[in-house]
């Protein structure tokens, strides 16, 4: 009896104990400690808090059961590292089973969240302050965004893993992106495997959708793994006069920022880049946590937040696909139109 009464005194220690040194960020880094490890300023970790409180708070008389505040410092922990869940735990003080539940909860909710945060323009005034966003930077009229796709690197699934190997030998999620200026998504397609090309994810978008219901709106800049379209513009491939020649080097210059894109979303959260390896939840998580931290990227590039200084030299993507669509259309006798007709009106 006297031993049965000892080991339920120890287990109500080390309970306590695991209790006690559970780890607040908030309190116990300054400003820039928690940038370099969040990846947000303080406030902007506050504001995270405030998104996902309601999906994530716990109703339950458990006094052990993890507040809004560390699942969220859970979550973007592993965001931010791309850590074994295990080594996120020891650092917050947090088994690795509860720091899973917080990196799906979290996810979900921010998943959830994403339609506010993520959006393409489909409105004059909107379209119309994207165009000038290009216009401004890069001296291209009439850009509504720049499209391309990226490869996230994630753990062998438990069924059909083979086409979730890419064309690079690992297996991934093939991510379709949309940008603005800014650097911002506008569009964010996560659900196809990294085998399936970037056209064939392209024809099943809904932005593609729009933009043929809509051509006249403008027009995204794409590389030569897209369809060219008029509303969506690919580089010559054989440029034979000196406009064409400057077409394709201001195309070239402008489209660049969906790379910078990806690589600022990578090189922020590191679960995604190929330095933090594979991302190791299960499949369904795994799409909610990639959403998410798109949604996490656009609030940090609107209030400004830099990435970490070690980080920055490296914020650049190489894209997913590399294969020219072969399609000769009426969509790409009408494209070849709207292309040369933009040559010769700002090009020559």
């Amino acid at each position: 009896m006297a031993l049965l009464q000892a080991i339920l005194e120890e287990n109500k220690i080390r309970k306590n104990r695991i209790f006690r040194d559970r780890l607040n960020p908030l309190d116990a880094y300054d400003d820039a400690e928690i940038l370099s490890r969040y990846r947000m300023t303080r406030h902007c970790l506050m504001d995270v808090i405030d998104i996902v409180r309601k999906d994530v708070s716990h109703e339950t008389k458990r006094s052990h059961a993890l507040t809004p505040e560390e699942q969220t410092f859970a979550a973007l922990r592993y965001y931010a590292t791309g850590s074994f869940q295990q080594v996120v735990g020891d650092i917050l003080g947090l088994s690795q089973p509860s720091v899973s539940r917080a990196v799906k909860n979290v996810s979900n909710a921010l998943a959830s969240f994403a339609g506010q945060v993520i959006q393409f323009p489909t409105d004059c005034r909107k379209l119309q302050t994207v165009k000038e966003g290009f216009m401004e930077k890069f001296g291209f009229p009439n850009v509504i965004g720049c499209v391309d796709g990226s490869f996230i690197p994630i753990k062998a699934p438990s069924s059909r893993e083979d086409v979730y190997v890419c064309r690079k030998g690992f297996h991934a999620l093939n991510v379709q992106g949309i940008c603005d200026s800014q650097k911002k998504f506008t569009n964010l397609l996560v659900k196809f495997p990294g085998s399936a090309h970037d056209a064939f994810i392209w024809s099943q978008c809904g932005v593609q959708t729009f933009l043929a219901r809509n051509t006249q709106v403008g027009f995204l800049l794409g590389d030569q793994a897209y369809p060219l379209r008029p509303y969506l513009l690919t580089p010559l491939r054989d440029p034979r006069n000196p406009a064409e020649e400057a077409y394709n080097r201001q195309h070239q210059k402008t489209r660049k920022v969906i790379e910078d894109t990806f690589g600022r979303w990578k090189c922020r959260w590191l679960m995604l880049h190929k330095f933090g390896g594979a991302i190791t939840v299960e499949l369904t998580t795994a799409v909610k946590a990639i959403i998410s931290t798109g949604v996490l990227h656009n609030i940090c590039e609107s209030k400004g937040i830099p990435l970490p200084e070690v980080y920055q030299a490296g914020a650049e993507d190489e894209g997913s696909e590399d294969i020219t669509p072969t399609d000769r259309g009426q969509d790409v006798v009408e494209g070849e139109a709207v292309r040369a007709s933009l040559i010769r009106a700002h090009f020559v």
